[in-house]
């Protein structure tokens, strides 16, 4: 049986407070003809300029991209799934870009192992969990992200991005398979929860 593949970090709860039903969302702008597509699931990070930007593996993360509050397509302003890359509202800020964003401080995600685990046993997902690895850019298909962990590169150094925290749904997947779902949260944060906005 294969793994069902959704793409990207998903959100399913927040890791200090387990009856919270409902992500966090902040509001934050793109800058004009920014080069990249963002797709439901992709992490990103601030910039100096308070702009957000793709983050790239081994980045401190900010939030993960969770839809287009606005966007201008050309014609008029649009919501949606993901923000196409080179979006341009020039000068005009009523057609600012802006993203809806997930700070991952906290938060619990799942997302999908890019391979099958080295045995693929129950037994070999428990004896990760707790470790860390690091997370893949891949392609967007629709609205969300290509990004998936690379699985096979589990070890306990927390230099990597995200710290394995779980393995949910046991018997509705098949661990000798890729694309299992692991239920991670962020190591590399990029806390702005003192309210200073440093940025890369």
């Amino acid at each position: 049986m294969a793994n069902r593949a959704l793409g990207g970090f998903r959100w399913v709860g927040n890791a200090v407070a387990p009856s919270v039903a409902e992500p966090p969302i902040v509001i934050r702008p793109v800058a004009d003809d920014f080069a990249v597509q963002l797709s439901i699931g992709d992490p990103v990070k601030l910039i100096s300029t308070g702009y957000i930007e793709d983050a790239d593996p081994g980045d401190d993360v900010f939030g993960i991209f969770a839809g287009a509050e606005q966007y201008f397509d050309g014609d008029v302003i649009r919501k949606g799934g993901k923000i196409p890359a080179d979006t341009s509202y020039d000068t005009n800020f009523a057609r600012q870009t802006l993203a809806r964003i997930i700070p991952v401080r906290d938060q619990l995600f799942d997302c999908d192992a890019d391979t099958a685990l080295t045995g693929g046993a129950w037994s070999d997902w428990l004896a990760i969990v707790g470790e860390n690895v690091e997370w893949q850019t891949g392609t967007a298909v629709g609205d969300h992200s290509g990004v998936t962990l690379d699985i096979s590169g589990h070890a306990t150094t927390n230099t990597f991005s995200v710290r394995i925290d779980s393995i949910p749904n046991r018997d509705m997947q098949d661990l000798a398979a890729a694309r299992v779902k692991v239920r991670c949260k962020f190591n590399l944060v990029q806390d702005v929860g003192s309210g200073a906005i440093l940025g890369t």
